[in-house]
């Protein structure tokens, strides 16, 4: 009697089990149908043009025969630091005249003219720049001077018209 209990119990567990693993086993598949409507296609709202000139339009409605080559440099001619007259009388100014001018030289002389508060315009003419200072004291450009001379670079200071 014991092994048919035990049987019996055995049976509603394993019948117990595969109806638990058989509701896990299948899934509920809810299916929903998507139709596509068909919707009229909309136009486009067209805005009108404004009567201002956009540098777009005017550079598409430019005549192909019309070309501008794209340049690397730009020449522009500034008056320095203010200081031409209306009568175009020249202005003085002093020039730095360096030893050497390679990229770490140039680097440590515009770091000392701007440390110091000095108006400085550097043109380079072929490889060599040039750097023009506006300053009235000469002791304030002997102090330039001195002070690349700590970075090993021989400079002096001469006087120019430009």
């Amino acid at each position: 009697m014991q092994k048919r209990v035990l049987g019996g119990i055995f049976l509603l567990l394993f019948l117990g089990l595969g109806a638990f693993l058989y509701t896990l086993v299948t899934p509920k598949i809810d299916v929903k149908e998507d139709t596509a409507s068909y919707e009229s296609v909309k136009k486009p709202v067209v805005t009108p043009e404004s009567t201002d000139r956009v540098w777009v339009k005017e550079l598409a409605q430019k005549d192909a025969r019309e070309f501008v080559y794209p340049v690397n440099e730009l020449f522009m001619q500034i008056d320095q630091f203010g200081l031409k007259d209306a009568k175009g009388k020249k202005a003085k100014s002093f020039r730095l005249v360096i030893d050497r001018a390679d990229r770490y030289s140039l680097f440590c002389i515009i770091q000392t003219l701007n440390s110091l508060h000095l108006p400085y315009m550097v043109i380079k003419e072929g490889k060599i720049p040039t750097i023009y200072l506006e300053d009235k004291s000469e002791k304030q450009l002997e102090n330039v001077v001195y002070a690349l001379e700590k970075y090993d670079i021989k400079s002096k200071i001469v006087e120019v018209w430009l």
